[in-house]
């Protein structure tokens, strides 16, 4: 007689036996089956969870074919979507489009799928005009100038899409090396990002294409895939969307932003937190202040309440940064500039801008630095007014800064035949061109010397050697409109 110690083992035993048999029919399943079994429970029960769970096993499944794992795959992101996960719909069907291009039927659908998702951001009207530019100061809590940032938006059509072409300049006034150009292509109406690219003189260059599946960044220090989790925005076009933002007191948001130099990703959460009365070099504004928190960096932001939503102020770290200038270009028309306190004005080329860095004691000299569209150049104008109002011979002038440059640029030669004397406007000048390595690489040096009313004023242009004959027409013609008012 079976004591009942002996029945409970053997019942023990019996239902371990169960369950692995169980198992073992589930595991024999083909993915045919489990396909089946998925669009059931899905379709016909409305079971999502056991959807999920089943096409998750179908996926997962390394032996499966790759028919059925993209048609699960598929699925899947349908589930997640039905359930209000758009991060994990949209991850799902990028996965998809990437993994299984030749699925190409199931891929298209993928796209039109993703392409109907709506904005994961409510954004308000645009709040820019056409053409608009925005020029900010940099400095230091003490007011030291380091050098400026200057955005703009001008409206395009690329590829039958409308579009808004996003850029952000900077410029750092002690440190020759770190000036660039990042330029933002948006779709015009939900500002998703298109297509970027990053110059600059310090990191190098760095482009992203942006797609329903991710980024792909060639550049920087390494090509790579970016997976996106819902929208994703170029860390550069911040200030535009944040712009677009419904700010109001207590306003929170996340923002996934990507700077394609480093191809990593980062939540941003923007709080706004006050009402403020700002104080810039542009004016006086109303402002929302916010604070902006990346990881463990945060800075603060104050947007002006009124319709433009200017960025008016922004500190972070150690830098202030203050709205200077607020202004707007046409694209193909030449950019004015004056000299302030020397009577001169002049012209760059279209898509050029220009800084004045800053004057010295009683205004005897200032620097105005000067950003081509590719930051391609290391560009200044240099005024000078000459010592009890009488200035040296220019022949005298020139071959001076020329020994100068020989002492401090490695290499430097002046270039054969390229002394000129010539005239600007009328007035006596003399060019010359050098060249130099810079990094290990060949470079040229243009510098261009002339007087105007007792005032010496020096055309420095600085560029790979590849790209001088490409921008050499431009540097003239800056020199050439240069004019006393």
């Amino acid at each position: 007689m079976k004591t009942k110690r002996t029945l409970e083992i053997a019942a023990l035993l019996l239902a371990l036996l169960l369950v692995r048999g169980i198992a073992m029919a589930a595991s024999t399943e083909s993915a045919a089956e489990l396909l089946e079994k998925g669009i059931y429970a899905e379709e016909t029960v409305g079971d999502l969870a056991a959807a999920i769970e089943i096409y998750t096993r179908v996926v997962e499944n390394a032996e499966a074919n790759r028919v059925h794992v993209a048609r699960a795959r598929f699925r899947l992101a349908m589930c997640h979507r039905k359930r209000g996960d758009d991060a994990q719909a949209r991850g799902a069907l990028g996965k998809l489009i990437r993994e299984y291009p030749e699925q190409e039927e199931l891929v298209a659908e993928a796209r039109e799928q993703l392409a109907a998702f709506p904005p994961e951001l409510a954004l308000g009207p645009v709040p820019w005009q056409d053409g608009e530019f925005l020029q900010y100061r940099m400095s230091l809590p003490t007011g030291k100038v380091l050098g400026f940032i200057h955005t703009s938006a001008q409206s395009t059509v690329v590829d039958g899409v409308e579009a808004w072409q996003l850029e952000l300049r900077r410029f750092v006034a002690n440190n020759a090396d770190a000036y660039g150009v990042s330029r933002i292509l948006a779709d015009r109406s939900t500002l998703r990002p298109i297509r970027s690219t990053l110059r600059h003189g310090i990191l190098g260059s760095a482009d992203a294409v942006f797609g329903p599946d991710g980024v792909d960044i060639t550049g920087g220090p390494t090509a790579t895939h970016v997976d996106s989790q819902g929208e994703i925005y170029d860390n550069d076009q911040a200030i535009h969307l944040m712009r677009m933002l419904p700010l109001e007191l207590g306003y929170e948001i996340q923002i996934q932003l990507l700077a394609i130099w480093t191809g990593a990703p980062s939540e941003a959460g923007l709080k706004v937190k006050s009402l403020e009365t700002c104080k810039v070099p542009a004016g006086d504004f109303e402002c929302y202040a916010a604070d902006l928190r990346i990881g463990p960096q945060k800075e603060t932001y104050w947007f002006s309440t009124g319709p433009e939503r200017y960025v008016v102020k922004l500190r972070t770290g150690g830098v202030v940064v203050e709205l200077a200038e607020i202004g707007r270009t046409e694209p193909a028309a030449r950019v004015a500039f004056d000299l302030h306190d020397f009577g001169f004005s002049g012209t760059l080329p279209a898509g050029w801008f220009f800084y004045q860095q800053g004057s010295s004691t009683k205004n005897r000299r200032t620097v105005a630095r000067l950003l081509d569209p590719a930051a391609a150049a290391i560009s200044s104008i240099e005024v000078d007014r000459c010592p009890h109002g009488e200035c040296p011979a220019l022949t005298e002038t020139a071959e001076r800064e020329l020994a100068g440059a020989k002492r401090r640029f490695d290499g430097y030669e002046m270039r054969d035949g390229s002394w000129v004397e010539r005239s600007i406007g009328g007035r006596p000048a003399i060019s010359f061109v050098g060249d130099y390595q810079r990094n290990d690489k060949p470079w040229v040096q243009y510098r261009i010397y002339t007087f105007l009313d007792k005032v010496r004023v020096e055309f420095i242009f600085r560029t790979p050697e590849e790209s001088f004959e490409g921008l050499r027409t431009a540097f003239d013609s800056i020199a050439e409109n240069l004019e006393a008012k």
